[in-house]
């Protein structure tokens, strides 16, 4: 569990925070995307995740360690993996083995255990039988999926993904979002920063910032259903949304959150 404690950040020189007085609570077996508009404070949560960021006021406790001891940090970062918006930032080894070895391997871990951890990370992405591949060689999806086999590789409990589909094309969204449902269900927790309001709808519980402020936290049908608010976070629906939200008008019994175009066939004629 990651617990902030009205946590407030301020960056050194900065006329304004970038978060203030924020509690909440990323639990594991869930999906928490994190919205809202450029500047709101969404990266700067994400680092407080994990201790790269310290804050200024309150608390961030993970797993019940305070990522202000100076003596948990590895045990704070093993815990919570940071995943960022561009893979390649984050790919280190020549062959898609080392890469995800790379971090637990720094950490001393046994060789038996090492090969175990790279071999369930793998199989957990969908990566398994690419141990011998060079990076550079993948699909952006793909990369993305070896960026998370890293954290998971490390023994993450808890994953931050920073924009992790902004880059990727439908195929390669729907590949990753598939790979943080299937690691929801083994057990860990997710929290997925994202533009992507279609892809809010995957989630289990939706947290909004309005410059540094936590604005809403609920639902994807609750956040749906809010056009004040969307319109006050800078958020538009998604297109699948917005038609259901049009035949809603009409008289139609149809779901706030709606996935993908399959589900909203299905829900006009089941």
């Amino acid at each position: 569990m990651i617990e902030f404690k009205g946590v407030s950040y301020t960056y050194p020189g900065a006329d304004a925070p970038a978060l203030v007085d924020v509690s909440l609570t990323l639990a594991r077996d869930e999906i928490v995307a994190l919205v809202g508009a450029n500047g709101s404070g969404k990266s700067t949560l994400a680092r407080l995740c994990n201790g790269l960021l310290l804050p200024c006021d309150g608390e961030v406790i993970v797993a019940g360690i305070s990522t202000g001891d100076p003596e948990r940090v590895v045990d704070v970062r093993s815990s919570v993996g940071l995943v960022s918006q561009n893979p390649d930032n984050q790919i280190v080894g020549t062959v898609v083995e080392e890469d995800v070895a790379f971090g637990p391997e720094n950490l001393g871990i046994a060789p038996d255990e090492l090969r175990v951890r790279v071999d369930a990370a793998l199989v957990a992405v969908g990566l398994s039988g690419m141990e011998r591949r060079e990076p550079h060689l993948l699909s952006e999806g793909q990369k993305q999926r070896l960026a998370v086999a890293g954290a998971l590789a490390m023994g993450s409990e808890h994953l931050i993904l920073d924009e992790p589909t902004s880059m990727l094309d439908p195929q390669g969204r729907a590949d990753v979002l598939a790979v943080m449902r299937q690691l929801r269900a083994e057990g860990h927790g997710i929290l997925h920063i994202t533009h992507h309001l279609d892809d809010v709808a995957h989630a289990d519980r939706v947290i909004a910032l309005d410059a540094g402020v936590l604005a809403f936290e609920g639902s994807p049908e609750q956040l749906f259903a809010d056009e004040d608010l969307l319109a006050r976070l800078g958020l538009e629906l998604p297109p699948l949304a917005a038609v259901a939200a049009y035949l809603r008008g009409a008289g139609f019994s149809l779901p706030v959150a709606i996935s993908d175009a399959r589900e909203l066939v299905e829900s006009l004629w089941p």
